[in-house]
C-alpha cells in the first residue's frame, strides 16, 4: 500500500510531516457516513484493509473528507462482492498517467470489475470525477459532486456498474472471484478487434492490462 499516494505526480509532494500517536477525527466511525447509500449497495468485502495514519493524514487535503472517512471507517479493497474496488491512488496513478499524460491534475479513486478507472480532481472549486474506458478508449465526466457520484450514481441503472452486471456473472462464474489488483477482460482486447463474448473473458493484473491496451491500441493514436 503506497502511504504517500500521490508521489508518483508532480505537485502531490507532502510538504511536511504529520503528528501521529493522537486521537483524530478519524478514530470512530461515524455514525451516519457520508457514503452510507453507496455502503448499504456496495457493502465492503472482508478483504478491505484499513491505511496508515499517515496516508490518512495525507489524503485529508487532498481528496474530500467523504471519501477518507470511506478509507479510515471501511478501507481499500473490494466493495460489493468484486464488483468495484476502492483503490490507493498511489498504486494506480502510473497508468493513469499513461493513459492520459504525466500533467494528468487527477488521481485514481476506484476501478470496477472490468477495469474501468474512476479519478477525481477539483476544478474551480468543484469536485470532478471522470471515467477512463480502457475497452473502448474514452475518458468522460460522470460527476461534480463526489458524494453524489457514489451515493447515486454507482448504485443507479445508468452507471458501469449495472451495466457489468452480466458480464461480471459470468466471468466470476467462469474464472473464479479475483485476487487484489485483478480485473477481468476481454482476450483478444476488444480495441484490436475482440468480442465481449463469455469465450473471451480473461482475468490478470488489472494495472499491467490496461497499460498493454494503452500501448497495442492507442499510444500512437
Amino acid at each position: 500500500m503506497s502511504d504517500q499516494f500521490g508521489q508518483a505526480q508532480p505537485g502531490y509532494q507532502p510538504t511536511g510531516q504529520p503528528s501521529f500517536g493522537q486521537a483524530t477525527q478519524w478514530d470512530e466511525p461515524a455514525q451516519n457516513p457520508a457514503l452510507g447509500p453507496f455502503l448499504q449497495r456496495f457493502a465492503p468485502d472482508p478483504d478491505v484493509t484499513t491505511p496508515s495514519q499517515e496516508f490518512l493524514a495525507y489524503a485529508q487535503d487532498k481528496v474530500p473528507g467523504a471519501l477518507v472517512e470511506l478509507w479510515a471507517n471501511h478501507g481499500l479493497g473490494f466493495y460489493g462482492e468484486q464488483r468495484i474496488a476502492i483503490v490507493d491512488p498511489g498504486e494506480w496513478m502510473g497508468t493513469l498517467q499513461a493513459w492520459l499524460g504525466a500533467d494528468v491534475t487527477s488521481v485514481p479513486v476506484a476501478v470496477t470489475s472490468f477495469g474501468h478507472v474512476y479519478h477525481y480532481d477539483s476544478v474551480d472549486g468543484r469536485d470532478r470525477i471522470q471515467c477512463l474506458d480502457p475497452h473502448f478508449g474514452t475518458n468522460v465526466v460522470v460527476g461534480d459532486d463526489l458524494a453524489a457520484f457514489f451515493n447515486e450514481h454507482l448504485p443507479s441503472q445508468h452507471s458501469h456498474l449495472s451495466d457489468l452486471e452480466g458480464p461480471r456473472g459470468g466471468a466470476r462464474n467462469k474464472l473464479g472471484p479475483l485476487a487484489p489488483g485483478e480485473t477481468y477482460f476481454f482476450d483478444p482486447i476488444l480495441a484490436l478487434g475482440g468480442q465481449v463474448s463469455p469465450n473471451t473473458l480473461a482475468k490478470g493484473d488489472g494495472r499491467e492490462h490496461l497499460e498493454m491496451i494503452h500501448e497495442r491500441a492507442y499510444a500512437n493514436g
